[in-house]
């Protein structure tokens, strides 16, 4: 069994309650954690039974970009649905970073993490 990790994928969304989250927008991170048996393509080293990181990134992007959701909970479900539903592996785990949020605190990030297992793991 292995870990792939994709660190700090970077991206512009409209996530959030208020409306000017909704217009402006903003800056998310994303790190993905996937689990599987590195055995089946590291056997044969070919890319056809790994995990393609350019396909993780545009699944991500797609989900980050392309719609607009009030919860970055809502978003980072989403994202992990869609993962696991694409790939054969065991586990996801979307780690997601909203870097400005509209509270009154000295702050780096808000981060929410969403972990999938493969339906009969």
């Amino acid at each position: 069994m292995g870990i792939l990790t994709i660190k700090n994928l970077v991206f512009y969304g409209y996530h959030g309650v208020q409306d000017f989250e909704k217009e402006l927008g903003g800056r998310f991170e994303v790190d993905v954690k996937i689990r599987y048996p590195f055995t089946r393509c590291a056997s044969e080293d070919t890319l056809d039974k790994a995990v393609d990181y350019q396909t993780v990134y545009g699944v991500v992007k797609e989900m980050v970009t392309g719609r607009k959701y009030h919860l970055i909970e809502t978003l980072a479900d989403h994202v992990a649905d869609a993962l696991v539903g694409q790939f054969d592996v065991d586990e996801i785990t979307v780690i997601l970073r909203k870097k400005k949020v509209p509270i009154d605190a000295v702050l780096d990030y808000v981060e929410v993490e969403v972990t999938r297992k493969k339906q009969g793991s």
